[in-house]
C-alpha cells in the first residue's frame, strides 16, 4: 500500500515524518536500527526540501510517498526547488568541512540507506531512498 503525506514548507511540519514513518512499517518486522536510520535519512531528506529546495516557501508544498515491497522501504520525497547535483557537494568529511554546521544530508541519506538518488524533475527535486527491512 502506497502511502502520501504533503506538508507545507516549514520546518515546524517535520514532527510528522515519525509517524508517517511508523504507520508506513508498522507490522512490517523492520529491523530497529534501519528502522531508525531511515527516520534519519528521511527527515534528513524532507529537511533539504524545505530549506534547500522550496526555500521555507510556506505557499510551496513538500510531498512525502511511502511504500513496502519485496522487503523493502521505498520513499520519494518532492519539493518545488531548482534541483542540485549531489556530486557537487563539498565532502562533509574533508578536515576544512568537519566544523560546518550544514552540510550532512545527502551524506547522512547515502549512508544510512542502501540507495540514495536525487534527480531534478519537470517541477522540483526528486529525492528517492530504499533500504532493506531486514539485515540478511
Amino acid at each position: 500500500m502506497v502511502k502520501t503525506l504533503i506538508i507545507q514548507s516549514n520546518t515546524k511540519n517535520l514532527r510528522y515524518v515519525e509517524p508517517f514513518l511508523a504507520e508506513l512499517v508498522a507490522g512490517q518486522g523492520m529491523d530497529d536500527m534501519r528502522y531508525h536510520n531511515a527516520i534519519i535519512a528521511l527527515t534528513e531528506g524532507v529537511n533539504n526540501a524545505i530549506v534547500h529546495g522550496n526555500k521555507r516557501d510556506e505557499m510551496k508544498s513538500v510531498t512525502i510517498t511511502g511504500e513496502v515491497r519485496q522487503g523493502e522501504l521505498w520513499l520519494t520525497i518532492d519539493d518545488f526547488g531548482s534541483g542540485f547535483n549531489p556530486d557537487t557537494l563539498p565532502d562533509p568529511l574533508a578536515q576544512e568541512n568537519l566544523l560546518r554546521d550544514g552540510g550532512r544530508g545527502v551524506f547522512l541519506m547515502r549512508s544510512l540507506c542502501d540507495f540514495a538518488d536525487f534527480i531534478t524533475t519537470e517541477t522540483g527535486c526528486r529525492t528517492t531512498l530504499r533500504t532493506r527491512l531486514r539485515e540478511e
